[in-house]
């Protein structure tokens, strides 16, 4: 019986847990800029509170399993530029010239991500610049005013898609990413359930069985 009810309490506390553990990311700057004027955002992401970015030999890293949902904020470039993620998310920007969505973003998608380094799984493209992944020169993360890393669960990120003939203002393309919990899928909390009814079943079982009558 102290067996049953032990792995009932285990299970119970131990799903919660999986649906309300803590989801951040872990910015380390690499080369910091402050950002220019010439950034056709700069007001905006100083209105954010980012005065600064960082690209090359910066890191992101995701503390654990985690949900990203990310979405296109603004770009200024004469390319049609693209970002994408490992699984397979993707948005390019054909407009041309200033595209200003920090008021209305446009949702790109949410990916889960297992953790760990986010290098190589976020990533920029071109059709006539040069690609970008995490702590390489095109890709920046924008910062606060000290230029200071730390844990957040939104950050910011830019492109600059002409690393040959840089303006070194990262506005080409402009994504929030944001970092959620991740939720148990519904055959994790089916197959829960279904423990939960064994366990019911079983301890009904025992009562019964061990009922004892008296004899005069």
């Amino acid at each position: 019986m102290k067996k049953l009810i032990l792995a009932a309490t285990a299970m119970a506390l131990a799903l919660p847990a999986t649906a309300q553990a803590a989801a951040d990311v872990t910015i380390t700057p690499g080369t910091t800029f402050a950002i220019p004027v010439n950034n056709d955002f700069q007001a905006i992401l100083a209105g954010l509170g980012f005065a600064n970015y960082t690209t090359v030999g910066a890191s992101l890293f995701l503390n654990g399993p985690a949900v990203i949902t990310f979405e296109f904020l603004g770009s200024e470039s004469g390319f049609f530029d693209t970002f994408s993620t490992s699984g397979g998310l993707t948005y390019t920007e054909t407009s041309g010239g200033v595209i200003n969505n920090f008021a209305t973003p446009v949702l790109i998608g949410s990916q889960y991500f297992a953790g760990g380094s986010l290098a190589g799984l976020l990533n920029f493209t071109s059709s006539g610049g040069v690609s970008a992944t995490v702590g390489q020169d095109g890709f920046g993360i924008f910062l606060g005013p000290r230029g200071a890393g730390g844990t957040f669960t939104t950050f910011y990120l830019g492109y600059d898609d002409e690393i040959n003939n840089q303006d070194d203002n990262h506005d080409d393309f402009i994504v929030r990413a944001t970092v959620s919990s991740p939720v148990p899928e519904p055959a994790t909390w089916a197959m829960a359930l279904l423990g939960f009814a064994a366990i019911g079943r079983s301890m009904r079982s025992r009562r019964r069985v061990n009922t004892s009558v008296a004899f005069s």
